[in-house]
């Protein structure tokens, strides 16, 4: 059974993540960092650890130098979660076996597809297309849903509504649910129970507080057919929802009102929330950019375009980013500083750069680490290659697990 070390994540969203990842049949464990967390790591030796970051100039921590450290741990995979950090810092987190970096607010269909790649078990989510936005005017928080019900996004809710609710020290939220746009039957009951029931889990959130803006009659049958929704109004006015919301006598007209309450824009600064209700599928686009999140980036220089694709899926499966290039001089011009991790190179590619490309790397302080990857295994070849600045010479053909395990033990004592 695959396992799963949470560390340091906030209690909503570490429940959150443990009942996902539960249903999963993914054994999750949970630790504090500054507590127990090594120890849970060299108990259970999970397959992968999701760690928190909170903050952004943080130096690397204890843990992770002790993680490094050990040999039964250093190649554990991490994803991190975190505020947005420096470029250079974030490479250097790849050395402590830190592969994707996912900036908050996070996109949580992107972050369970690293998960699923790095534990070879995919994460099953609910693909109903929905639209899910939250925001806040004073102390009444809007709740918009339009095209469907999906549980993924309701689940988030109950996360997103305690963290606005935490961070904005609201005391006596009023909540307008909104489903004008959703046309519900009874095979959405179970769905629409979860929302309301995710919208009254907080504790400062009040049934007398909560109104749904629906003009389905099915939506008012449900909420009167439950006794535990007793208060909760189900109507099709939204000006007089505002007015009876709204904490002051009431002197501009209903169609200012509703200009100063949703039209105005939220007071709510989501770009420090923790996690995004809306995904990166909802945009619609067919292809996305692997890197996103990535922090372990590796150029492949391989005249063969087999073996090139070959290593391209075992780095991918873990979650690096790869770039793969049939010469040299590709490479020579794609190359940025700071942009690869790591380099495997067939040194007998054609246009006979590789010689050039480790010396140019090796006055370069801050170069990446190269595998040179090639079938010859002369040892006049081998000898010229590693003092050139090779870091490491492997024989053609080896496993591609092999390869990827030798690639994290070079960038673990890289530092």
């Amino acid at each position: 059974m695959k396992s799963v070390l949470i560390i340091d994540a906030h209690p909503l969203f570490r429940d959150f993540l443990k009942d996902k990842l539960t249903v999963g049949k993914i054994e999750v464990n949970t630790a504090s960092e500054d507590r127990d967390a090594f120890t849970k790591m060299i108990t259970t030796l999970p397959n992968l650890i999701i760690m928190d970051r909170v903050d952004a100039q943080a130096p690397i921590s204890d843990f992770m130098q002790k993680k490094l450290a050990d040999p039964n741990t250093a190649s554990i995979p991490i994803i991190m979660t975190g505020p947005l950090i420096d470029k250079a810092l974030i490479g250097s987190l790849a050395r402590y076996g830190v592969f994707k970096y996912f900036t908050k607010p996070i996109k949580f269909d992107l972050f369970f597809e690293a998960i699923g790649k790095i534990l070879k078990s995919p994460v099953v989510m609910d693909s109903t297309p929905c639209v899910l936005d939250i925001h806040r005017n004073g102390n009444i928080i809007f709740i918009e849903v339009a095209q469907g019900l999906n549980r993924e996004k309701l689940a988030l809710l109950k996360f997103k509504l305690a963290e606005m609710i935490e961070r904005e020290e609201l005391e006596n939220p009023k909540v307008i649910i909104m489903l004008t746009n959703l046309d519900l039957t009874f095979i959405d009951g179970l769905n629409l129970e979860y929302l309301i029931n995710n919208v009254l889990e907080h504790q400062k959130i009040h049934r007398k507080n909560v109104k749904i803006l629906s003009l389905s009659q099915f939506v008012s049958d449900l909420v009167d057919g439950h006794s535990e929704y007793d208060g909760i109004e189900v109507t099709d006015n939204l000006p007089r929802v505002l007015n009876t919301l709204v904490e002051s006598s009431i002197t501009t007209s209903i169609s200012d009102l509703i200009t100063e309450k949703i039209l105005s824009g939220s007071s709510y600064d989501d770009s420090s929330s923790s996690i995004e209700t809306r995904f990166f599928s909802d945009n619609g686009a067919m292809e996305k950019d692997e890197s996103i999140g990535s922090v372990f980036s590796v150029a492949v220089i391989d005249q063969n375009p087999q073996s090139g694709m070959v290593l391209q899926k075992t780095f991918e499966a873990v979650g690096a980013q790869i770039d793969t290039f049939t010469n040299g001089q590709d490479f020579q011009d794609a190359y940025e500083p700071d942009k690869y991790s790591l380099v495997i190179l067939d040194v007998l590619e054609p246009n006979s750069k590789g010689l050039e490309i480790l010396q140019d790397f090796r006055a370069d302080r801050f170069a990446p680490p190269v595998i040179v990857y090639s079938p010859s295994a002369q040892k006049d070849l081998v000898v010229k290659v590693l003092s050139a600045g090779a870091s490491l010479y492997l024989t053609k053909p080896q496993r591609p697990e092999v390869l990827l395990e030798k690639a994290i033990s070079l960038l673990n004592k890289n530092i």
